[in-house]
Formats: structure tokens, C-alpha cells, sequence
């Protein structure tokens, strides 16, 4: 199955990714070092400096907690801006005395997530410029010492420590920007795997469409061809002489009407694979009853199905077995007078198995008349039943009650 266009990998996705990450546990780490010196922490002690820190770590948060809102250049500018504030504000504060002048390596980390490598660039030349204006700054007096000993601000120290954040940070920025270049061609090969993909399935689907609009011509003439067989026979059984022989007949079109009606929900279908369990029970019985139910007398018909669908290879013979055993039920066993009529047809899945329970409340006399000479209707149950490999329990004991399980795959 080809993945949706949404649910692919781009370039953006990863740099996303990426940035909302930085964003969660940079702030996690920011939260807990500006903590920590400041255990228990009382807000009266905060100055102004201690403020934009806290503000950063906070603006961190709300970037991470609104990703959705905002687009990848947005998110990654703001947490640019954010951790350029962050460094030069400690920086600026403590001068090498800082202990958080790592987060330099950052600033062109997040440029190149965020931007292209131009505007990367310009973020990591307009850093190095603020680093070397805080150290002239305190070079020259301009800033006081602080916290920083006096024999650390010496020039050494600050081109040494500029040289090391430099570059460790565009170390970082190339790995990364390499990284991406190789994200961005795995993921373009990617692209046009997924165009000759697109291009297979849809030519899989047309051929598939075609084939089930074929298959489905096949069915709807099959059933009219049955249709035809069915009406032949029924014009026979009008010309028939004795009952016994009109019997013989409605029960053949009977037969066929069974097989023409699994072609006819085949053909209606948009699988033409399957069919409609309990649609084709209930069709299928209301032509039974319809057909033998000359008394008219009431009967109740209780459907329980629990499967949805079973294939063509099951539906036929389970259809004639149904068939039969309805109307064995409205011939034979409903012959004595009773205050209902009912019959009960239950499908249940079993395991790797399908069973099917047929029930009524008659008298429970097994097909004695009914193709007395030949067993016809008997024979045809028990042939289909091997036809599907099913198991089969009968009870004649005051009611008719047969259960029969087949698998649910074909031999």
C-alpha cells in the first residue's frame, strides 16, 4: 500500500523535528542549571539579568508547547533570537567566568535548521562579532570584572576561548548541514521510488477495476441464464399433470434460484469475491416461504448471524443446504397444527472454523416424502456438506435441529 503524501519524510519534517526537540530538552537542561544555584529558589531574588534568563527558558517552553502554530523558520528564528540572548547576556554578566558560553555551539546549530546556509552564516559572523564586543568591553574596562578574576581577562584567554567556541561551532553546523544534504537525498530517492510506486498502483487499480467490472458481467449473466433455466421450469410445472412431479419442479427452481441468487448479490457487490451473509439468508428464505408456504400460515423466521460475509466457494452449497432444509421444514415438518411456526438460522465463527445452526420447531420428521424414490433432497445435503469438508450433527427428537461447521479456509 502506498504511504500518503502527508505521512512521508521531508526535509522540512526532520528539520521540525529537529528544532521542536532542541526546544523541549534544551529548556529541560536551561531549567534545571538555572535551578540549581538557586536552591530553594526565592523570585524576590531575581535581578534584571536573572529575569531575561528565566523569560528565555519560558519563551523555550512556549515554543515547544505552540509548535503546531507556527512554521519552521518562525520557530527557528525565535529560538535563535532566544539563545542568542541567552549567551550574550551571561556573557556579558560574567565574561569567561561564564559557565553556559557552550550554548555558542547553538546559535549555528539552530541556523542551519531554520535557515538556509547564507542567513546561518550571518547568524554565526553577527555572534563571534558580539563575542569579541564583550571581550573588548572588558578588556578595556568598559564592563566591569564581576565575578571574572582579573588575571583571566587577559587578551590570550578571550582570542583562545573565541577560537575554541568557534570552532566547535561550525564543526557542529557543517556536520549537521552535511547531514541534512544526505537526509535530502535519501529522501528524494525516496520521492521517485514512491512516483513509480503511485504509478504500479494505479495501474494495479484499473486492472483490478476492470477485472471486477468483468467479473461482475460474468455474474449478472450467469444469473440470467439461471433465470432463464428457472422459468423454463416453471412453465413446466404448469403443464405437469400430477403433484408430485409440480412438486419436483418448484423444488429444482428452487435449487436454482439459490445458486442465482448468490451471482445476483455477486454482481451487486463491489467485491465480487464475497457475499452478503445475512442479506442472502434473508432473500434466499423469503422465496422458500414464499414458494411452499401454500397453507400461509405464520412463521416466524429468526436470523442470528454472526458473519459478515462468506465467499462464493462457501455461498453456493450453504445456499442449496439452506434451501433444502426450509423446505423440508414447510412441507414436512410443519404439517401437524401447532400454535407457531418458527425457524431459527444462526451463523457463528467458531476458531479457524464457520458453523451454521438451522433449527425449527415442527415435528422433526427428516425429508420422508419428499423425493421419496430417490432421496434426492437427503443425498444433496449430505454432498454438499463433503463438498465444504463439513462436520455435521442432526437431532430429530421432537424438533429438526442440524449444525454443521466447515473451515474457513479451501482445501
Amino acid at each position: 500500500m502506498i504511504v500518503n503524501q502527508e505521512n512521508r519524510f521531508t526535509i522540512e519534517s526532520v528539520k521540525t523535528k529537529l528544532i521542536e526537540n532542541l526546544c523541549l530538552y534544551g529548556g529541560v537542561v536551561a531549567l534545571v542549571a538555572f535551578l540549581i544555584p538557586r536552591f530553594p529558589f526565592d523570585p524576590s531574588s531575581l535581578d534584571l539579568y536573572n529575569l531575561i534568563d528565566f523569560s528565555a527558558i519560558v519563551s523555550v517552553f512556549l515554543i515547544y508547547f505552540y509548535r503546531d502554530k507556527f512554521s519552521l523558520p518562525f520557530k527557528g528564528g525565535l529560538l535563535l533570537l532566544i539563545v542568542y540572548s541567552f549567551f550574550i547576556s551571561d556573557l556579558y554578566q560574567h565574561g569567561l567566568a561564564s559557565t553556559i558560553k557552550p550554548v555558542f555551539v547553538f546559535i549555528p546549530f539552530t541556523g542551519i535548521l531554520a535557515f538556509k546556509v547564507r542567513w546561518a552564516l550571518l547568524c554565526y559572523v553577527i555572534s563571534i562579532l558580539s563575542f569579541a564586543i564583550i571581550g573588548y568591553g572588558y578588556l578595556s574596562g568598559q564592563i566591569p570584572l564581576g565575578i571574572m578574576s582579573p588575571e583571566f581577562n587577559i587578551f590570550n584567554k578571550w582570542v583562545v576561548n573565541g577560537i575554541v567556541l568557534s570552532l566547535v561551532g561550525i564543526i557542529i553546523a557543517i556536520f549537521l548541514h552535511i547531514f541534512i544534504q544526505s537526509i535530502t537525498r535519501i529522501i528524494e530517492q525516496q520521492k521517485e521510488s514512491y512516483a513509480v510506486l503511485e504509478q504500479q498502483d494505479e495501474k494495479l487499480k484499473r486492472n483490478i477495476e476492470e477485472k471486477n467490472v468483468l467479473m461482475q458481467e460474468i455474474h449478472h449473466r450467469v444469473k440470467n441464464n439461471l433465470a432463464v433455466v428457472s422459468g423454463l421450469l416453471e412453465l413446466q410445472s404448469g403443464l405437469a399433470t400430477d403433484d408430485f412431479s409440480r412438486s419436483a419442479l418448484k423444488l429444482s427452481m428452487n435449487r436454482i434460484l439459490s445458486i442465482s441468487k448468490v451471482h445476483e448479490l455477486l454482481y451487486q457487490s463491489e467485491d465480487v469475491s464475497r457475499i452478503d451473509l445475512e442479506k442472502y439468508i434473508k432473500e434466499l428464505a423469503d422465496i422458500i416461504l414464499g414458494s411452499f408456504n401454500k397453507n400461509g400460515i405464520d412463521i416466524e423466521l429468526e436470523l442470528d448471524i454472526n458473519i459478515e460475509y462468506l465467499n462464493v466457494n462457501h455461498g453456493v452449497p450453504v445456499g442449496i443446504i439452506l434451501n433444502e432444509l426450509i423446505t423440508n421444514s414447510i412441507k414436512h415438518g410443519f404439517k401437524e397444527s401447532q400454535d407457531h411456526y418458527r425457524i431459527l438460522i444462526g451463523t457463528y465463527e467458531e476458531g479457524e472454523n464457520y458453523k451454521i445452526l438451522y433449527r425449527d420447531n415442527g415435528s422433526g420428521v427428516i425429508d420422508s416424502e419428499s423425493d421419496s424414490s430417490t432421496g434426492l433432497g437427503k443425498t444433496l445435503v449430505e454432498s454438499l456438506l463433503n463438498q465444504i469438508d463439513a462436520d455435521s450433527q442432526l437431532k430429530t427428537d421432537g424438533r429438526y435441529e442440524m449444525r454443521f461447521s466447515f473451515p474457513k479456509e479451501i482445501s
